[in-house]
């Protein structure tokens, strides 16, 4: 009787075992974090703090903001007012219109009973040392509070040009 040939099996299962280790290292964020709003109201003067701890330095990032809100929220655009001070102190400003509905309609992704917009904020942001990098987030809608705001995210992932 002959013995079937085992190799190719073994090559097979080599192959798939590779291929779930390289899937696992895949470029997911390296932080990612959300603050509830309390009743999905932003207060006009509650500043939002990231602090993002920071292992590796000479790494490139790419810093994505996330809005969830519910259809309470009843303008166009969301501007916010952000400050991102990097780990070496280097400071960053930006005033960012986060567009919340298009054509009457609220924007983005369906998420549970929310909506999920997403805009990349700074690309290949440059961080050479360890520590912490903070974000602050200020809501400049000129009214005390702003309703249907659920949360805010922050999303740091890996820059593509590394």
């Amino acid at each position: 009787m002959k013995m079937k040939h085992r190799l190719p099996i073994t090559k097979l299962i080599l192959f798939i075992a590779i291929a779930l280790i390289a899937s696992s290292c895949s470029k997911g964020p390296v932080y990612e974090k959300y603050l509830k709003m309390k009743s999905n109201v932003w207060d006009r003067f509650a500043i939002q703090e990231f602090e993002i701890p920071i292992e590796s330095e000479g790494k490139s990032y790419d810093i994505t903001l996330s809005v969830r809100n519910t259809d309470q929220f009843q303008y166009d655009e969301l501007p916010v007012y952000l400050i991102l001070t990097t780990s070496s102190g280097e400071e960053r400003m930006r005033e960012v219109h986060m567009i919340m509905r298009q054509n009457g309609k609220m924007a983005g992704t369906v998420y549970g009973k929310a909506f999920q917009v997403q805009n990349v904020i700074w690309k290949s942001v440059p961080i050479t040392a360890k520590g912490k990098c903070k974000i602050t987030i200020e809501n400049i809608i000129p009214k005390i509070q702003t309703e249907g705001v659920s949360e805010i995210g922050i999303i740091m992932t890996r820059a593509k040009t590394e």
